[in-house]
């Protein structure tokens, strides 16, 4: 086999090259392939190709998730390649996180031809159109064939790209169908040399730039009438949701939380939680939901993506007289009772920052919000709970952390307390969903090269079972810690948990399951940990060590539940 450029075995293959080399010269060099036999003419043209990476994954669901994680971590477009009928299907759900979320995609679907697709041939939808408006662009190439018209090929595939990564960044998709042959054959009509040569000139003409990021330019009437509501201010909150990657928006807003001195609350998804002492607990917690009730804010600043406490909402609401600023890039009203007094905008933190007001500051509040968290963080733990593993992380590390969904997440977000160093973690919170996150891990390691650190919970890990099998076979590294409280156990924290005929079994889902069997099946080294003091010195040993492994915390039923009632149970005390 000699590797060559373009492939011109046949028109499929031919086409297949082309676009491969539109992606490899974008950046987007990686591709995460599912086997199947329509895709061969794109598996033939990969192999061909010395600049690409690629990532083998038999199951469409999780490539798409590792595709997911590579995405970001690279910032740029990660591709997919899949065979037809309904193995694209199994791409929907990382594709909606993706769009919700922006993080660029590259789908491409094979297809059978136009004439087979509504004649009862084998493994064949109607795949026009397959993923709806949850991509920004979708587009149907025609079959490859002597009459196609490369430059087009070439512009549209760069499009694609293009709007992939441009402005609020998502999934685009192509849809290409085969006639035969799929295999690396050569035919009487390939395309000819005078053919290859035009579409190396095409190509190598074409110039492959990084989209310009769109910035906010405030007219002067709406930046002084930022500046009046922060300079009227006699009680203001600063609530930081989940930031970019850019570390001078990052800057930026600490700068402002600076300036402002007013209380804070940062979501563990920002990078800036732990930073300062006077962070407010989560208003999930009585005490501190009562402490900011008698603060009563009469000026909210969110900058930022949502938080994921959805507690701050509802005492905004609460607050009929505040002045309400939400600083996002976000398309959608973030703000889910739509009050009518929120001023959503883009920021330009440098116009900002200049028209800022010099403040007055009163550190009263501020002082009391610290000595909750300090009477906070004294709570004992009833038992082995998943705030235990959430503090034995933060202590130990501070980035390459891709926190789950649902309990993992809360227990960094809700139930920590002591000031620390900035804590950069990832995760998938465009809809929040519990599948892919350990796929999404293994493509954050390979996009990274750096060992990562997942924390999950069992009902999400059964949800991606087919990626511990993947990371066993992957130069991916991840540490998986997974807590085992045998069931959906948010719940029991929950008004639910009051009726357990509704709650038990269809909703905390029960069970008796551990993960040794299939971490042996797959050859991964597993621990089991039954106690703070256990997991703290394994995951330190696996840390030195550096290499994928599976770290199963188990945990009673209500090990949460009870941590949460010892919280509630402690009431402030001024100090």
């Amino acid at each position: 086999m000699t590797s060559s450029w373009p492939a011109d075995h046949n028109w499929n293959i031919f086409a297949s090259s082309l676009l491969i080399e539109v992606c490899a010269r974008f950046g987007s060099d990686t591709f995460f392939v599912s086997p199947g036999y329509r895709d061969a003419p794109f598996i033939a043209a990969l192999t061909l190709n010395p600049k690409v990476q690629v990532v083998s994954c038999w199951d469409e669901r999780a490539a798409a998730f590792q595709a997911l994680g590579w995405a970001k971590g690279k910032g740029k477009p990660a591709v997919l390649i899949c065979t037809s009928g309904t193995a694209g299907a199994n791409y929907l759900p990382a594709i909606i996180e993706a769009r919700v979320d922006h993080i660029p995609l590259l789908v491409i679907t094979a297809d059978r031809p136009f004439e087979l697709v509504f004649a009862s041939a084998q493994q064949v939808i109607d795949q026009r159109d397959f993923f709806g408006r949850f991509v920004k662009k979708s587009l149907d190439f025609p079959a490859p064939s002597p009459s196609m018209n490369t430059k087009a090929w070439l512009s549209y595939a760069r499009m694609l790209l293009e709007a992939a990564t441009e402005d609020r960044a998502g999934p685009v998709h192509i849809n290409l169908p085969f006639h035969a042959p799929l295999d690396p054959v050569a035919q009487k009509d390939s395309p000819s040399a005078e053919q290859i040569h035009s579409a190396r000139q095409a190509l190598d003409a074409m110039s492959f730039t990084r989209p310009v990021p769109r910035r906010a330019d405030w007219p002067k009437e709406l930046l002084a009438d930022f500046a009046q509501d922060v300079k009227k201010a006699k009680r203001g909150l600063l609530l930081i949701g989940r930031l970019s990657d850019e570390e001078a928006d990052k800057t930026a807003i600490r700068q402002l939380r600076s300036n402002l001195g007013w209380p804070v609350f940062a979501d563990v998804g920002s990078g800036l939680k732990f930073e300062t002492e006077g962070e407010i607990p989560d208003l999930t917690i009585p005490a501190s939901r009562a402490l900011l009730e008698r603060y009563k804010p009469d000026c909210v600043i969110h900058v930022g993506k949502r938080l994921v406490t959805r507690y701050f909402d509802d005492a905004v609401a609460s607050w009929a007289d505040a002045s309400y600023w939400v600083l996002s890039d976000e398309e959608q009203v973030q703000d889910p009772y739509h009050l009518p007094q929120r001023r959503q905008h883009r920021a330009d933190w440098a116009q900002i920052l200049a028209i800022l007001p010099t403040l007055n500051r009163d550190t009263t509040w501020s002082n009391r919000f610290i000595n909750l968290g300090r009477q906070l963080n004294k709570v004992k733990s009833p038992s082995f709970n998943f705030r235990d593993v959430a503090e034995i992380v933060r202590a130990s590390t501070n980035d390459h952390v891709f926190l789950g969904n649902s309990t993992a997440i809360r227990a960094f977000d809700s139930w920590c307390f002591s000031p620390g160093a900035g804590f950069q973690v990832v995760a998938n919170r465009g809809v929040s969903g519990i599948e892919g996150l350990l796929s999404t891990t293994i493509g954050l390691s390979l996009a990274t090269e750096k060992v990562w650190t997942l924390i999950v919970g069992d009902i999400a890990m059964l949800h991606d079972l087919n990626a511990i099998i993947s990371l066993a076979q992957s130069r991916a590294k991840v540490i998986v810690v997974l807590v085992n409280n045998v069931g959906g156990r948010i719940f029991e924290t929950l008004p639910v948990q009051k009726y357990p005929w509704v709650k038990d079994p269809l909703i905390s889902t029960p069970h008796a399951f551990n993960f040794a069997g299939i971490s042996a099946m797959a050859g991964l080294d597993y621990l089991r940990c039954q106690s703070q003091s256990d997991f703290e010195s394994v995951f330190h040993d696996r840390q030195r060590l550096g290499s994928s492994c599976i770290i199963e915390c188990s945990q009673d039923a209500e090990a949460d539940l009870n941590w949460v009632r010892a919280l509630a149970l402690q009431e402030y005390h001024d100090e």
